[in-house]
């Protein structure tokens, strides 16, 4: 097919794709109607060795589900055949509680200016008031 684009002509192949009537027959407005699907190209599924809330499974190349093998039947079977991913859960935990640290920093250092602000202000019920709620966040 020819087409032109801003004065550019080039040729236009769509590509082709199989497709295949299914045995699944259905009416449309009163008529019968076959359902038709685009046959496709099957992509290779990762095989692993996974758990999902204490239960161990295993998947195979077509992405289908199977029973775990028998040697891998706890939990943390996945993890201790894949070190590195023990190495980035701790490297990650150690990232999260760093930033949970320094936000509680952050918090404390503005609840103590808030409550030097508000002295310089001589408002001794919100003094009283943050200063209880320092109380409760330590």
């Amino acid at each position: 097919m020819k087409l032109c684009y801003r004065g550019a002509e080039y040729d236009y192949t769509p590509p082709v794709l199989e497709v295949t009537e299914s045995e699944i027959l259905g009416h449309y407005r009163g008529r019968p109607a076959r359902m038709s699907y685009v046959r496709h190209i099957p992509f290779p599924q990762p095989v692993a060795d996974l758990s999902y809330r204490g239960a161990a499974y295993h998947t195979n190349s077509h992405g289908q589900v199977e029973a775990a093998p028998a040697s891998q039947s706890d939990a943390h079977a996945t993890a201790r055949s894949f070190p590195m991913f023990n190495s980035m859960a701790a490297a990650r935990r150690q990232l999260l509680q760093e930033a949970a640290r320094i936000h509680q920093d952050n918090i404390r250092r503005s609840l103590q200016h808030r409550i030097a602000v508000a002295q310089a202000q001589g408002n001794d019920a919100l003094v009283r008031q943050l200063e209880e709620e320092m109380h409760q966040f330590a």
